[in-house]
């Protein structure tokens, strides 16, 4: 969803549709998040969830950090390229997340 995002807005749209793609671009961010505190809160258990925790925020904070860093650098090459660059990168990551994580599910449904 966030890798569409990005790749619509290379295209010359109006101020309506750029806002649109904007609304996605972040629900896109909304529906990862989550599901990323909820497997990374699954690699410890209840004695280390603290530090659990601190990794999560610490590789969340750090992407959004170097993610700023690239796409600023990226910047110099002009808009256009840099948001085909992202939204590649994000559909090329979605794709592949769906092989390696389609059997994550809730602790109390997987069946052990």
């Amino acid at each position: 969803m966030a890798g569409l995002a990005g790749i619509v807005m290379i295209f010359d749209i109006p101020a309506y549709v750029t806002t649109i793609a904007v609304l996605f671009l972040s629900l896109g961010y909304d529906l990862t998040q989550p599901l990323f505190v909820g497997i990374v809160t699954d690699l410890g258990d209840d004695n280390n969830l603290g530090q659990t925790m601190g990794f999560k925020v610490f590789t969340l904070f750090t992407g959004f950090g170097v993610g700023s860093l690239i796409f600023g650098e990226l910047l110099h090459f002009g808009f256009g390229i840099s948001l085909a660059i992202f939204g590649g990168i994000e559909l090329i990551s979605g794709l592949i997340a769906i092989p390696l994580f389609w059997q994550e599910v809730p602790s109390r449904l997987r069946s052990e």
